[in-house]
């Protein structure tokens, strides 16, 4: 690449998965020439020789892809690229330099897209079906098994745009298209449980999640289906169903993914008996073999099955001194999601990313179930499952005997439970479980009584709520008390017998006194760095705002809402807003409630930013971190990512209750008087740094970096 913004085709690297394909590889080699970089990953164990190009030819790389199907091959080509751009272009397609050229451009231009994708053609010059669409549903998958989709296009699974038409897509085809590198890799590249087919849709799924779009350029067309390459037909449509119910049972499951599944087969048998009476033979036995796929989820390449035994596999490609079982973990939690939006979100997250290390992992949370595992390239890939069931009032307020919480019917209810039972159902069996947070301990009682139990708590809860009850009037004041005795109970009753995991010393002390002897570890909380000395550069480059001050934390969490009220409606704050009338409050995060965003707005010289897709740019921005907080526990991780990001600080001394063994410059910490906090914020902003050393971010990260933070847990799962 030459200058910002500009692609060149030294940007750009092929990938071409290759089946026995050897006269459409030299083909492509032979249209674009010397200046198109190629990786072939060779599928087929060498029998066409393709190892020679590597010889001939300086732009080609042979990769062995190990007959290991077009996800894996195509992952391999990309993740040993050190290309900006990699293309993913059948062999039997024909896209010219320019076509991959003009992709990669649009790609680079467009930052809220993953991929860019060539309109493929048929034999006959018409757009084929499938070069991308939609999420599968029950109406979308009925409308495509009944033939509908022909007149209704954009109603079914698979779109088939007219030339020219764009269409906005959920999914889009690998059969030509460019993705970003970098962008490829974080996402975990393709879905290797399939062997070929959905991968692409699972990509796309993935893709969303993380706020990306994946587009089909109308004006890129490519022709596409030269010759063929593959398994025999009955084979590769028996694969195709296959993938699909996997596809459906992982990403929906229940009573949606056997609709579908069954609308499908329905769908493909009248298919089969129309062309059996048309004395089509051949293609009736292909539908046969797709409906065979469907119901048994089992498909064969050369005689082994590489669909349901591929899928369902959960033997991990790394396996170390956690346990030796193939077996996954279950981690039950209250809160998951990507992003993560809140403190103990980060905290869950790592946990789950610490263990895919050791092994497979399954989530299961109240909006679905996620699953993380660590691909061929070693990076964490995190992938939802399946989706929570519609939540129900009645259904919600019967979980609380099973529970035994006020709180956990509301945030958690039923899907919880009923993703935990298909879970257990489905999925097992576990090496181990992690129950995290101590209102959910309940479900403790629903796990196989040979099954290892580890409990998680984030901080004592019960001291927290107590904390909470003592700051509200009226019933909320007394829905807070009752919570507090019934996470007590827990506590003292699942918590006495089942080893745990704690984030502070004080915490393990209190967890300790109520055991009957099991172990109690402390796992501190810890942080991820940036990428990059974010801001260092942006004060080399101006970027920093020296009258911002940044609050990060979810605001639906009391004791947030209240710390920041307090010191916004003080009169120490009123008077500091007086000295320095450009001084600016961001108050940055998850969920707040229009009262909130109300009465701040109403102090005045503070703004709120809900929901913000990424801290980042805040956290590079602002002049000082600040945690003005009266009550709470455990450790705040918002105190350790200011320091991540080299952000001074200024909290309360509650606010950094549970750090210890940080740099003196990081942090300032006053008492819990709104004065003596605006005092702090005075001094750190006339005389403290703009930004921190070096060495004391690094002194940080050496003590609160999350793989070392969590590395105790280690000793308590060898334990079970």
């Amino acid at each position: 690449m030459t200058e910002a913004g500009q692609v060149e085709l030294s940007d750009i690297e092929v990938v071409l998965v290759s089946y026995r394909s050897r006269p459409h590889v030299e083909a492509l080699l032979q249209l674009w020439g010397p200046q198109v970089q190629v990786a072939v990953v060779d599928n087929s164990g060498g029998a066409d020789d393709l190892h020679e190009l590597d010889h001939a030819m300086p732009h080609v790389r042979y990769l062995d892809g190990g007959g290991q199907g077009f996800a894996r091959a195509a992952n391999l080509g990309a993740f040993t690229s050190e290309a900006r751009f990699v293309a993913f272009v059948n062999p039997d397609s024909r896209p010219t330099a320019d076509d991959l050229l003009a992709l990669a451009s649009g790609l680079a231009a467009d930052s809220d897209a993953a991929s860019h994708a060539a309109t493929v053609t048929g034999h006959d010059g018409d757009v084929e079906i499938g070069v991308g669409g939609w999420e599968p549903s029950i109406a979308r998958t009925a409308v495509f098994a009944f033939g509908l989709h022909k007149r209704m296009p954009t109603a079914g699974i698979y779109a088939k745009p007219q030339l020219g038409e764009q269409l906005d897509l959920e999914w889009t085809t690998g059969a030509c298209m460019v993705v970003r590198a970098q962008t490829f890799r974080e996402l975990g590249g393709f879905d290797e449980s399939f062997f070929v087919y959905n991968e692409d849709m699972s990509f796309g799924r993935r893709a969303r999640e993380a706020g990306l779009r994946q587009v089909l350029r109308a004006d890129i067309v490519v022709p596409h289906g030269a010759g063929g390459s593959g398994a025999p037909s009955k084979e590769m449509l028996r694969l195709r169903g296959a993938s699909f119910a996997n596809y459906v049972e992982r990403y929906h499951g229940g009573v949606a993914a056997k609709t579908m599944r069954g609308s499908m087969a329905l769908g493909y048998a009248l298919r089969s008996a129309q062309r059996r009476l048309q004395g089509n033979d051949d293609l009736a036995a292909q539908y046969r073999a797709y409906i065979g796929g469907l119901l048994e989820r089992t498909a064969y390449v050369g005689g082994v099955e590489v669909a349901r035994e591929r899928f369902e596999s959960t033997e991990p490609e790394h396996n170390d001194e956690v346990g030796g079982s193939a077996a996954p973990f279950l981690f039950v939690t209250k809160e998951f999601g990507l992003p993560a939006t809140s403190g103990g979100m980060l905290r869950t997250l790592a946990m789950v990313r610490w263990l895919a290390g050791h092994g497979n992992v399954v989530v299961v949370h109240p909006k679905g179930v996620h699953g993380a595992r660590r691909d061929a390239d070693g990076q964490i890939v995190i992938e939802q499952l399946r989706t929570a069931p519609e939540r129900s009032l009645a259904a919600d307020a019967a979980t609380v005997f099973t529970y035994r919480s006020i709180g956990a019917p509301r945030t958690c209810g039923s899907p919880l439970l009923v993703g935990l039972r298909e879970t257990l159902d489905q999925l097992g069996p576990f090496r181990a479980a992690v129950v995290d947070h101590t209102c959910v301990f309940g479900v403790e009682r629903l796990l196989p009584a040979d099954l290892p139990v580890v409990l998680s708590t984030h901080n004592v809860e019960s001291d927290l709520m107590h904390q909470r009850a003592e700051a509200e009037t009226g019933w909320q004041h007394y829905a807070a008390l009752a919570e507090s005795r019934l996470l007590r109970h827990l506590e003292k009753s699942v918590g006495a017998r089942r080893p745990t995991v704690v984030c502070t010393a004080a915490d393990g002390e209190a967890v300790t006194a109520d055991t009957d002897g099991n172990a109690v570890v402390v796992a501190r909380n810890g942080v991820t760095p940036p990428t990059r000395p974010l801001r260092r550069e942006a004060e080399r480059e101006g970027r920093i705002n020296a009258d911002e001050l940044l609050f990060t934390g979810a605001l639906d969490w009391r004791p947030n809402v209240n710390g920041i009220l307090w010191l916004l409606e003080s009169q120490a704050w009123r008077d500091l807003v007086a000295e320095r009338p450009n001084l600016v409050l961001t108050v940055a995060g998850r969920n707040p409630s229009a009262d909130f965003v109300r009465r701040v707005e109403a102090a005045g010289h503070a703004r709120v930013e809900a929901d913000v897709p990424s801290m980042e740019p805040l956290l590079a921005r602002a002049r000082l971190g600040v945690a003005p907080l009266l009550e709470g526990g455990g450790s705040r991780i918002k105190l350790l990512e200011y320091v991540a990001y080299a952000l001074p600080s200024v909290s309360t001394v509650v606010g950094a209750s549970g750090l210890d063994g940080l740099p003196e410059r990081a942090i300032l910490q006053t008492p819990q008087d709104a004065q003596a906090f605006c005092d702090g914020v005075r001094r750190a902003l006339d005389e403290g740094p703009l930004v921190l050393d070096e060495s004391d971010v690094q002194a940080m990260l050496d003590r609160y970096g999350w793989d070392r933070a969590l590395a105790p847990i280690a000793g308590v799962l060898q334990a079970v």
